[in-house]
């Protein structure tokens, strides 16, 4: 997308989104906040989101006489928001599980920074991230659509909604 249309069209722009929230493939990049004047580490919170792409023709399972439509999840980057160091672990987060229902998601889309502008590097092997490239963790998670989603990611936003009220879920029939 061109920055003039995306500066005119969609930055900060509200948005929500539905899909179905990824909790076991997670990168947790280091980060402050300050919370009544004192500095807190912590990290931001990382996950894909699928939804669900039109179907792809495949002529050559046509003419093997199987199924030729197959239907891909596509995935949308998804910083979740900041948690404190504390809750690193996993375990100490027990109602993120995963589920086939749809979650709505409020926030807005934001540009992706140049894979070459970041000062120290990721290293997926290890785990150990430093920055959102996004082309990095979308090869990272082995997206289907890693390709179209290094440009821009969704940044959850708390849009009005009131303390204590945790995403709408929506029941997702099993898949066919």
């Amino acid at each position: 997308m061109p920055d003039e249309e995306y500066n005119v069209y969609h930055r900060f722009k509200p948005y929500f989104i539905i899909g179905q929230l990824d909790y076991s493939k997670e990168v947790l990049i280091p980060s402050t906040k300050i919370i009544d004047g004192v500095k807190m580490e912590g990290y931001d919170v990382i996950n894909p989101l699928y939804c669900y792409e039109g179907g792809r023709l495949s002529f050559k399972k046509l003419f093997a006489q199987e199924d030729p439509v197959s239907v891909e999840r596509a995935a949308i980057i998804v910083n979740r928001g900041w948690i404190p160091i504390e809750l690193k672990d996993k375990r100490s987060r027990p109602n993120e599980v995963n589920s086939m229902k749809l979650v709505r998601l409020n926030g807005t889309f934001l540009r992706g920074k140049n894979i070459h502008d970041y000062k120290v590097p990721n290293n997926p092997d290890n785990n150990e991230w430093h920055n959102l490239a996004l082309e990095d963790i979308g090869i990272f998670w082995d997206l289907p659509n890693f390709d179209e989603c290094k440009f821009f990611y969704f940044q959850v936003m708390d849009l009005g909604r009131s303390e204590g009220e945790v995403e709408e879920q929506v029941p997702f029939p099993a898949p066919m």
